[in-house]
């Protein structure tokens, strides 16, 4: 296995590598919804009773630690008398791109972005696989993701990765259609800035 910047770890205890869901807000924090241990057992994040910003010597770099209360969901092994437990436990995000601070200024700022929250799986490397997205009070789940560039969006400037994507309209609460017989399904381009997501928008 390579880098581990994903994990849980409780004191005197070795470091659990994990997958975390989240979603990143559109002001730049990141809050844990779910998270998976090796084992396939699966977590539901019940309440994070604090996110701490911290140095992490070993990763040679910055990142943050949540405190949280967590209740075991599912599990692969026979572990039906361990469901529904909680549990309460330290998550690391230890690396630099989970800390960094937004800088609003005539650099980055600018009328035809919207910044939005998307939801995502975090794995144990920090590598990341996009879930959904919010545009205009309507929510939408990534079908694919076709490319993903290092470069600025054109009309609207900054700086960052473009993430092409194909995407289908669904309900706020679930991944069906809202309308049973037709699905509406757009391509989007959503630009990691930063610390936050955006939409390049015609305000026109």
């Amino acid at each position: 296995m390579g880098k581990i910047v994903i994990y849980e770890k409780q004191p005197e205890h070795r470091r659990i590598p994990l997958t975390v869901n989240a979603d990143w807000l559109s002001d730049g924090q990141i809050v844990p919804r779910y998270y998976w241990t090796p084992d396939g057992a699966r977590f539901k994040v019940l309440h994070v009773y604090e996110c701490v910003p911290m140095a992490f010597l070993e990763e040679k770099g910055e990142g943050l630690r949540y405190k949280v209360r967590a209740r075991l969901e599912e599990t692969v092994e026979d572990g039906s008398d361990l469901v529904h437990v909680q549990y309460e436990t330290y998550l690391y995000f230890a690396d630099n791109r989970f800390c960094e601070k937004t800088i609003v200024d005539d650099r980055y700022d600018h009328a035809e972005k919207l910044y939005i929250p998307v939801n995502l799986d975090i794995f144990s490397d920090g590598d990341y696989e996009l879930i959904s997205f919010w545009f205009l009070n309507s929510r939408y789940h990534v079908e694919q993701t076709l490319d993903i560039s290092q470069r600025a969006a054109y009309r609207v400037g900054g700086l960052g990765f473009r993430h092409q994507v194909e995407a289908r309209l669904v309900n706020a609460d679930d991944d069906d259609d809202p309308d049973p017989d037709r699905s509406i399904r757009r391509m989007a381009a959503l630009y990691f800035e930063i610390n936050r997501w955006f939409l390049a928008v015609n305000t026109a």
